[in-house]
C-alpha cells in the first residue's frame, strides 16, 4: 500500500509534484514465534525468556527504509490486527 503523503502542487494527470510529495510504503509481515532472549515491551510490560510472536514492520521513504518489531502474544495472532 503507497501512502501519498503530504501534497504539494498538482502535475500533469492529476499527479502530486513539487517538495510536498513524499512516497512511501509500508509492508507488515506476518507474526512468527519467537523467543524473547532480551526484554522486550508487549502491552505496557516489559517480558523476556518467554516464547512470543513478533513480526516485521517495513517502511520505505523516498528510498531509504527501515525495519522495526512488534512483539504480541497468542491473542494478538488471533485477533489479526
Amino acid at each position: 500500500m503507497f501512502d501519498r503523503g503530504p501534497q504539494g502542487v498538482q502535475g500533469p494527470q492529476g499527479t502530486s509534484v513539487g517538495a510536498g510529495y513524499v512516497a512511501r510504503k509500508i509492508e507488515t509481515m506476518p507474526w512468527k514465534p519467537w523467543f524473547a532472549w532480551r526484554p522486550v515491551k508487549i502491552h505496557g510490560k516489559y517480558v523476556w525468556l518467554e516464547h512470543i510472536y513478533r513480526r516485521c514492520i517495513n517502511t520505505y521513504v523516498d528510498m531509504e527504509d527501515w525495519t522495526r518489531y512488534e512483539y504480541g502474544t497468542l491473542f494478538d495472532v488471533i485477533k489479526g490486527d
